[in-house]
């Protein structure tokens, strides 16, 4: 399953390749579904205890507003031993992918609102085009407010633990040199093998795009 699969692009991808793949997310237009997608209902899953062997969620839980309740529900419908794969910014990541600019949701509201104003006019910044500075900031800071939530490490994984009753595993330097390598960089691909680019690898990542954790559920929560 996908958790916040959005319009299912990855459900498909994943049923193309053969897989008995889910979607779940809330509520969106029937055009917009894939086939095999289920809604969220008051953060329940519409799906029954044990039924899935991996569970992955890309750049989600920072929107997610109980994200306790969210971990023990993909805890619930994973089988024991399921694997629940998570890519996600925390409170310690430095850049803000949904603005596009570095820091910016770490500074109090009107240093924010004048930085990112300046960036506009630089031409720094995501979904810009059509606003003005001020147009873009005010509704930029106003998303930031409502709809996105960065949690600690800490809290994450005590969530983690009690849902799944193992702790998540870091698997940062892992996906960069997926990355690395997927984007076909054979020289920077050999240097992230090495065993001392794996901090590296995991700073860069947890800054700029997050964490990322492989969490196995137990067959009895610890």
């Amino acid at each position: 399953m996908d958790y916040g699969c959005g319009r299912g692009e990855v459900v498909v991808y994943g049923r193309n390749a053969g897989y008995e793949f889910f979607g779940a997310d809330l509520d969106a237009p029937a055009s917009e579904r894939p086939e095999h997608f289920r809604a969220l209902r008051n953060g329940r899953l519409d799906f029954d205890e044990g039924f899935f062997d991996v569970v992955i969620s890309n750049q989600v839980f920072e929107h997610v507003r109980d994200p306790e309740l969210a971990v023990s529900e993909i805890a619930r419908v994973l089988k024991p031993g399921g694997a629940f794969l998570a890519l996600f910014p925390d409170r310690t990541s430095w850049f803000e992918g949904h603005v596009g600019l570095y820091f910016v949701h770490h500074m109090p509201e009107l240093f924010a609102h004048l930085y990112m104003r300046a960036a506009h006019r630089l031409s720094f910044g995501y979904y810009r085009e059509g606003k003005s500075s001020k147009e873009w900031a005010d509704f930029m800071l106003w998303q930031l407010k409502t709809d996105v939530f960065y949690y600690s490490p800490g809290e994450l994984r005590r969530w983690w633990q009690s849902a799944f009753g193992s702790p998540p595993v870091p698997a940062e330097a892992d996906f960069m040199r997926f990355r690395i390598q997927s984007a076909g960089r054979r020289g920077l691909s050999l240097l992230a093998r090495l065993p001392a680019a794996a901090e590296v690898l995991s700073f860069v990542c947890r800054k700029r795009a997050g964490i990322v954790w492989v969490t196995r559920k137990t067959d009895v929560p610890a």
